[in-house]
């Protein structure tokens, strides 16, 4: 009585077979909580008639080969059971009236309307059976299997027609083919439990038969789960949730068979095997790495496809705290997290604790193809808000990562934070990018006579970024800023890159100087108005202050200094964009610029690249 007491595995009952199928619900983003051990988680018209007396006949030259057509009963035989139920749907919509065009005498219909009820048993037992050996050796099992699957799949959807339908419904319908294909596997899974054997082998060497029978179960348990995982799972479609539903299966099975030997009156030696299996070996088995490994790639799969369907169908993000929001980045990160938790609480390895931070890399990379989608599809009305929502998921994915660094290979950690930098970064530009179009009759005068006589021409362009900046809404405070930051940083590039083209040239002193006061003021506000409004990007003032400074110093030696501290502060200055900043003073000698651009060629040669940040190699297209 007290061992009864002490094991009660699965003693909350499990969920039903039956409430486990049942008929799809829109549940909205509610997704089951990852926690480990439990379980792992038609009738077309011919025109042959129609004759054309003048052409040559050549049909026997390029008519392709005809397909070879089989009767229900090939079929069947070949285990073709979805072309086999696609044949029977099409007979059932003739004979029930839908599509029906001819009036067949009274006698006649009934009679087929009975030999269609026959084959459809026939279907059904071959369906049985195609589900019944999923864990059988046999290697055409799988095909017959993925027949089987789509036939019941083909059958779910004839009941959902059927309900729309006012006239009177076959006495099958609904036939209910998922609720009786649970069953079916809830009858093999028991089947294989109590038939479950050890080899002669490794029988022997344990003491009892209760022991050989707990240690037959536990490992028919474990080699039909993987035998799932492996094979069986991809045989059906992901929404069918196979895994989990094999899972909670052989749970009950397996529970059920350690509640019953419980009951009797056990020895010492029996009863501490059975309380190792129930609190050790059995834990261990459901935390096979494998298992785990396909239970979180399910769960962050849904989390992923939820949200693309949201978008193709053409949903707006969740406002929260006028904020768009998305649940995906933590849901994934629960799951994720949750798995390496559990499995080294369980295994006690923390290679293989490492080994689930590859799902997160494989996540992140069918999520940044899903960004991609979105991209690419800016004509749908809420791609903007979908990649507002999404900044935010990626931003908490970067946190998650560097955060938990210990738990990911350095390579798997680089390749994370790298796929999340490019998401982040690809985000920031389509949110920027139609601003930069809003604005590019305001850069088109920069660098040009009239933005060196005419205030105004600088005093627009601001007046344009800071009308955006107030009209940017929806973001995350962080994200807001990281917006801005980012939008500050490609304006002082396009300022630069505007610089660069050439398009005035600075004869003497006096304009250069008044060159200089232009480009330093405009430094100077331009990095006051983003900083006020969030961004964090401050040091972008002194690239233009430098810059200012090149352009007013007349001293050769004192501008070839101050090229190398700028190329020494940005290692990515480059030789062309040296040439260019100098060729705007028009009074410098070809061989005072030469001499200056061999000065720091022969700087940057003998000195190593310093850290610095990356400006001078975002500066393109100014030739």
């Amino acid at each position: 009585e007290h061992i009864a007491n002490v094991v009660r595995i699965g003693s909350t009952k499990p969920e039903s077979p039956v409430e486990h199928s049942g008929k799809t619900t829109s549940a909205g983003r509610k997704f089951k909580q990852f926690t480990l051990p439990p379980i792992l988680r038609r009738n077309s018209k011919s025109n042959s008639h129609v004759s054309f007396p003048d052409v040559p006949n050549t049909s026997s030259l390029i008519a392709a080969p005809q397909k070879e057509l089989l009767t229900f009963e090939q079929n069947l035989e070949r285990n073709r059971l979805s072309a086999a139920g696609q044949q029977l749907i099409d007979r059932e919509e003739h004979l029930y009236g839908r599509i029906s065009e001819v009036v067949q005498p009274t006698t006649e219909r009934e009679k087929e309307k009975e030999q269609l009820a026959r084959d459809r048993k026939a279907l059904l037992s071959h369906i049985d059976l195609a589900v019944k050996s999923s864990l059988s050796p046999d290697k055409d099992r799988l095909e017959a299997l993925k027949s089987a699957v789509k036939a019941i799949l083909q059958e779910e959807e004839q009941d959902r027609r059927w309900l729309k339908q006012e006239s009177k419904q076959p006495f099958w319908r609904p036939s209910e083919c998922r609720r009786h294909h649970d069953t079916v596997i809830q009858s093999l899974v028991e089947e294989c439990m109590v038939n479950a054997e050890l080899p002669p082998k490794e029988s022997n060497k344990l003491r009892s038969s209760l022991q050989r029978d707990i240690c037959g179960k536990g490992r028919r348990l474990q080699e039909d789960l993987l035998m799932v995982v492996k094979d069986v799972k991809g045989c059906y479609p992901e929404d069918m949730d196979i895994c989990n539903l094999y899972g909670k299966m052989y749970h009950q099975a397996f529970s059920a068979g350690m509640r019953k030997i419980a009951e009797y009156g056990l020895d010492m030696i029996d009863c501490s095997y059975l309380l190792h299996w129930v609190n050790v070996a059995y834990p261990e088995i459901l935390q096979n790495l494998e298992l785990t490994k396909t239970e979180v790639q399910t769960l962050i799969n849904k989390v992923l496809h939820v949200e693309e369907q949201a978008w193709r169908e053409g949903s707006v993000p969740e406002l929260r705290d006028n904020c768009y929001f998305s649940p995906l980045a933590i849901d994934v990160i629960q799951f994720v997290h949750a798995a390496f938790e559990s499995v080294e609480t369980v295994l006690g390895d923390t290679s293989k604790v490492q080994m689930i931070a590859c799902l997160l890399k494989d996540f992140l990379n069918s999520y940044k193809k899903f960004q991609e989608k979105v991209l690419q599809g800016s004509n749908n009305r809420n791609s903007r808000t979908v990649i507002m929502a999404n900044l935010s998921c990626v931003e908490q994915f970067r946190d998650y990562i560097v955060k938990k660094a210990d738990l990911f290979p350095v390579d798997i950690k680089e390749c994370c934070l790298s796929i999340v930098a490019d998401m982040k970064n690809c985000g920031y530009r389509y949110l920027t990018s139609p601003i930069h179009k809003d604005l590019k009759s305001q850069y088109r005068s920069l660098g040009t006579p009239i933005w060196l006589e005419k205030k105004h021409v600088f005093e627009k362009l601001l007046e344009g970024i800071n009308k955006h900046t107030q009209d940017v809404m929806g973001l995350t405070d962080s994200c807001h800023q990281e917006l801005l930051s980012q939008l500050h940083l490609e304006v002082t590039v396009e300022y630069v890159r505007r610089l660069l083209k050439r398009k005035i040239k600075l004869r003497d002193k006096e304009m250069q100087e008044q060159a200089a006061r232009s480009v330093w003021e405009d430094g100077q506000r331009l990095n006051q108005l983003f900083t006020e409004a969030g961004s964090r990007e401050e040091w972008l003032s002194d690239i233009l202050a430098r810059i200012a400074e090149v352009l007013k110093l007349q001293d050769i030696s004192s501008i070839q200094l101050e090229i190398v501290t700028l190329g020494q502060a940005y290692p990515d200055l480059s030789d062309v964009q040296v040439t260019a900043l100098l060729s705007l003073k028009s009074n410098l000698s070809a061989s005072a610029v030469k001499r200056i651009k061999k000065t720091l060629l022969d700087i940057q040669d003998t000195t190593s690249s310093q850290d610095g940040p990356s400006f001078f190699s975002k500066v393109l297209g100014f030739h």
